[in-house]
């Protein structure tokens, strides 16, 4: 469910069994008996987002109480810091629960990132530190989070724009050698360009690498960007070369060396050559997290390792948000 992550020494995977979620270790063992309504793995504090009754708090790796359900919203930690709602406004909580930033905002997008957090106000969204300071005023309509640097704020007019950590615009949409621009954040400053024809990729040279043809594509990942020509997915590299012809019904990006793919209304795994690794054999499959993969067969859950083999029996019930050892 949470991003892969060597913060832990045990991975763990949240599971749904009938109408409640719990943990799993990689043996397929419970960690966390399946009692709550929802849960959600946060990393970085080592903690999970939990609901029960409507209404949300933190959990420890353990299952015991850390932050008590009684937030009517809430996010996962991010850099140390929780956005969570008491129903009227968001917030901003610690680890402890102490409220470090008051409860004085309509809505948080994502939370902490790069120092830097959307907020809205009367429907206008800016950013704040973590010291509840305004540091890009509330005047966008759609606030993205700083993936680096940079940020993509839009207006109503869905007029895109690329800004630093100052609030400074830094690249507009109106055009790039005639072609749009999406956000300059991507990892390796990759930036995504829009033209007539299509969408493709420009290095940070500003250099076309992957022509605008496309009807979408991916963010890079080893080197790899899946991108979608006439309803069919393909992948290509970061030099444009075309590793697998756009022939798949669904495509994933690269996680430890293998991306999930659809052929044939049945799921399987490629490696960055583009060759069939596991054939596709799954009613769906996601990527690859701690050396194991969720896989359903038959309406249930179970995970594979990198050969195939089935290391946990599939036995839990479909929820395709979770599945990630972590």
């Amino acid at each position: 469910m949470a991003l892969l992550s060597a913060c832990a020494t045990e991975k763990l995977s949240v599971i749904k069994q009938g109408d409640k979620f719990g943990v799993i270790n990689k043996k397929g063992s419970f960690v966390i008996m399946p009692k709550w309504d929802w849960l959600m793995y946060s990393c970085e504090n080592k903690q999970l987002l939990v609901c029960q009754d409507s209404m949300y708090g933190f959990v420890d790796r353990k299952g015991s109480n850390l932050i008590k359900p009684k937030y009517k919203d809430a996010h996962m930690f991010s850099e140390g810091l929780a956005a969570v709602s008491n129903g009227q406004k968001f917030g901003f909580i610690n680890a402890k629960g102490d409220t470090i930033i008051p409860f004085e905002y309509d809505d948080v997008f994502l939370g902490f990132s790069n120092g830097l957090s959307d907020v809205t106000i009367n429907d206008k969204c800016g950013y704040i530190d973590k010291k509840g300071r305004i540091k890009i005023p509330l005047i966008y309509d759609t606030c993205y989070p700083f993936l680096s640097k940079y940020a993509n704020v839009l207006t109503l007019s869905l007029d895109s724009k690329v800004i630093d950590k100052r609030g400074e615009i830094v690249e507009k949409s109106d055009n790039l050698k005639g072609k749009r621009l999406w956000l300059k954040s991507f990892p390796d400053n990759y930036s995504i360009i829009r033209g007539s024809k299509g969408t493709g990729w420009l290095n940070s040279k500003m250099d076309t690498i992957v022509p605008p043809i496309y009807k979408s594509v991916g963010i890079f990942r080893q080197k790899r960007s899946i991108v979608n020509y006439e309803g069919r997915w393909g992948l290509v590299d970061n030099k444009g070369n075309i590793i697998a012809k756009p022939q798949f019904e669904d495509l994933w990006h690269f996680s430890e060396g293998l991306a999930n793919f659809k052929l044939n209304g049945k799921w399987g795994y490629i490696n960055r050559r583009g060759q069939v690794i596991i054939e596709p054999r799954y009613d769906y499959a996601r990527e690859f997290s701690s050396g194991l993969a969720y896989v359903e067969v038959d309406n249930k859950v179970g995970f594979i390792d990198k050969t195939g083999r089935m290391v946990i029996k599939p036995t839990f019930d479909v929820y395709r948000i979770a599945g990630k050892f972590e």
